[in-house]
């Protein structure tokens, strides 16, 4: 048991006393310059003494409770008291557990200021008082390409930072080139392609709180400039088709995107283009109805750099009918057109894979996936953990590697 003095029996000593972890540190006494309440007994018979008492006891902290410290710490320090024995309510971030921190709970209550704030903001787009871009749903959207056979390229709050010119995702650094394909392909009018972008500009109550805040949050921020970026006479569909389960209220709704999405695939070759370490498909059944499944393995980072060297990859190991799904971070936007204008069909899936990971384990937040690297978790590091995943699976995805491609562009492993 660790003990301590609190020092000032003034207005904040019964707040800083009250949040003083006392399972831990017991507090011995009271220590006041004012002479008036030297001598005397404070609140929970605690005993207030003169500040040269602490020459003479032993203890493990001073817990300085006046908001002027600033005096009290230089006399502290001319008693001869180590700074590492001070506490410091109004200062300190971090104290060891030995208080609730004030830092903390203010940062706690303007958070809890700015969520309320930002909810009265956006609620005239969400109530439908303010025109707002066509967004269609996700069902719609993978009915469209059951039948027609489209692209698809995806708009999320990365891809939007980057044609803003502003740095955001961790897996892609922003990139001028980058940022006006992005801007060109949006405004794309081909019937074989679908642009879809983040169904966040009106009602928001299929989301989940949490959810629902961080998209309010961000659309106070960046609106403005992510309208300007689309066509108003356009009629999009919504990116989060890739993300049908963790934000949302209703998870059986990703029961039903998760049954299209295996529709499209049905009996079809699909080449998968994903960051080394993704392993979208294995040790679970997403694929499982696909025909075959052949992998071209790319950096998980920067992988805008070698995109040349991608899509010569891709056009070489695809056939015409093979269906093309990307994961690829922002360059899987342009890929999926750019192979579209070509003659291919490509879908850039997302983080599909992670959710389906998070669906058939009924995560209530975003987790680790064994074995598989997760954008949204730890900066995508993958710890080589492959519980769950046998032997024979390991191979069998080694065998669908039909290319890989490095930061200098070089390509390996033949088909």
């Amino acid at each position: 048991m660790k003990r301590g003095y609190l020092w000032g029996a003034g207005y904040y000593a019964d707040f800083i006393y009250s949040v003083i972890d006392k399972e831990n540190c017991i507090i011995e006494g009271i220590v006041d310059t004012n002479t008036e309440k030297q001598g005397t007994a404070w609140k929970y018979d605690i005993y207030i003494f003169v500040p040269e008492i602490l020459n003479r006891v032993v203890f493990d902290y001073i817990f300085i409770s006046p908001q002027k410290y600033e005096g009290i710490v230089k006399q502290c320090l001319d008693m001869g008291i180590p700074e590492e024995k001070l506490v410091i309510y109004w200062r300190d971030r971090e104290a060891e557990g030995l208080y609730q921190n004030r830092a903390i709970r203010v940062a706690e209550s303007e958070k809890e200021c700015a969520k309320y704030k930002n909810r009265l903001l956006n609620a005239p787009y969400e109530w439908g008082l303010m025109e707002i871009p066509q967004i269609k749903p996700a069902t719609e959207l993978l009915r469209r390409i059951l039948v027609k056979k489209c692209s698809l390229c995806r708009y999320g709050d990365g891809e939007f930072e980057i044609m803003l010119h502003r740095e955001r995702a961790w897996f892609q650094k922003m990139d001028n080139e980058l940022a006006e394909r992005m801007r060109e392909i949006i405004l794309s009018k081909r019937e074989d392609v679908i642009i879809a972008v983040a169904d966040n500009f009106g009602n928001l109550d299929k989301y989940k709180e949490d959810a629902a805040d961080d998209i309010r949050e961000y659309m106070i921020q960046s609106r403005e400039e992510i309208i300007s970026l689309l066509n108003w006479n356009s009629s999009y569909y919504d990116t989060y088709v890739s993300r049908p389960y963790i934000i949302y209220k209703d998870k059986e709704y990703a029961t039903e995107i998760f049954r299209l999405f295996k529709k499209v695939w049905q009996d079809r070759e699909v080449l998968l283009i994903e960051g080394r370490t993704a392993r979208i498909g294995i040790g679970n059944d997403l694929f499982q109805g696909a025909k075959g499944i052949s992998r071209i393995e790319c950096p998980k980072k920067n992988a805008w750099d070698i995109y040349e060297n991608i899509l010569q990859a891709v056009k070489e190991k695809a056939g015409q009918d093979t269906l093309i799904c990307i994961s690829l971070g922002p360059t899987a936007t342009v890929l999926a057109y750019d192979l579209a204008v070509a003659g291919y069909q490509a879908l850039d899936i997302g983080q599909l894979d992670n959710e389906y990971e998070w669906y058939i384990r009924g995560a209530d937040e975003r987790i680790p996936i064994p074995g598989k690297m997760v954008a949204e978790v730890d900066k995508g590091r993958c710890a080589n953990d492959t519980t769950g995943i046998n032997a024979d699976t390991e191979m069998e995805y080694r065998r669908q590697i039909v290319a890989e491609i490095d930061l200098r562009g070089t390509e390996s492993r033949e088909s």
